[in-house]
């Protein structure tokens, strides 16, 4: 044989001396100088678990799709919104029946019925009882009013001696400024309303105007896209002197997401005393003397649109 030749057999055999011992592969000498050997190899993946974890995984993306289709993050919900029609009209069969659904669903929320327990405070429907020759003058309680709009009056709690107010609001959905989200100039609005009620009742006329408002925008408010969107409206009086009201508010959503505050100033006009208050009184919601003198929902009632 020759010394080529030789190496050339050698060659795998100084291989497998120097070559690395498996991590699973152990080598050893027993007492007796025999040699032993073990091997330690992981089993293989039954079939049974394989399919398992398949059919686990079919199963997993249809629950994941239709838990995010019936309840979607609030993100998706403001960058996809739903698909709304318009609203109908008011004096039609469904306008009707969206109007009387609002309602229903009023009068059964939680906070309503917790408020109406309350000592001290009474219960009214702003607009309720406006005058329906100047309906079609008034922005909120004509223009804006309406199914997909401010579909009901609002019901409203406030203190006997109105330093405070808390009202409930449905907000539709025609009422969007981004699609999906309430336009800021119509909560504005609302806040408009709400902090002057509470200040034109406590100027001596009952008649004001809006002297300044500050609105701070907190998060956006979603309109109703899978239920009738409802607000809660807090104000109280801060300041009151003379012909000036202070008066401060929040705005939230049912579940107690702050959605906006704001803060405004109302003066009560020099020629305000050859005003007559009181239609502005009825139409604010304060109780009246006699109640049963003038046409419209009482306090505490429902609205039901036939």
């Amino acid at each position: 044989m020759s010394f080529r030749s030789s190496l050339t057999t050698l060659a795998p055999l100084r291989q497998s001396l120097v070559a690395p011992i498996h991590p699973l592969r152990q080598h050893g000498w027993s007492k007796a100088g025999r040699s032993w050997r073990t091997y330690s190899t992981s089993p293989p993946r039954s079939a049974f678990r394989k399919w398992s974890t398949r059919f686990f995984l079919l199963l997993a993306f249809p629950a994941v799709y239709l838990t995010g289709s019936a309840f979607p993050p609030k993100i998706i919900m403001l960058l996809y919104p739903r698909y709304a029609p318009p609203p109908p009209e008011a004096d039609s069969r469904m306008g009707k029946a969206l109007t009387n659904d609002v309602e229903d669903e009023l009068q059964k929320l939680l906070v309503v019925d917790k408020l109406r327990r309350k000592e001290g405070w009474y219960e009214t429907r702003p607009y309720a009882r406006f005058d329906p020759q100047k309906v079609h003058n008034s922005l909120t309680a004509g223009s804006l009013r309406g199914p997909g709009k401010l579909a009901v009056p609002p019901i409203l709690f406030a203190k006997s001696d109105e330093s405070e107010a808390i009202a409930v609001i449905h907000l539709g959905r025609a009422l969007c400024g981004h699609d999906g989200i309430i336009h800021g100039g119509l909560i504005a609005t609302v806040f408009d309303e709400s902090l002057a009620r509470n200040a034109m009742l406590n100027l001596p006329s009952h008649i004001g105007v809006t002297a300044s408002l500050t609105v701070n925008f907190k998060s956006p408010c979603q309109a109703d896209q899978l239920s009738n969107q409802f607000v809660i409206v807090r104000t109280k009086l801060d300041n009151v002197k003379g012909r000036k009201a202070v008066v401060s508010g929040t705005m939230e959503t049912l579940d107690g997401e702050k959605v906006a505050e704001a803060n405004g100033l109302f003066i009560e006009p020099k020629w305000a005393q050859f005003l007559q208050s009181s239609g502005v009184v009825e139409a604010l919601g304060r109780p009246m003397p006699n109640p049963m003198a003038s046409p419209g929902i009482m306090d505490g009632q429902g609205e039901r649109i036939i």
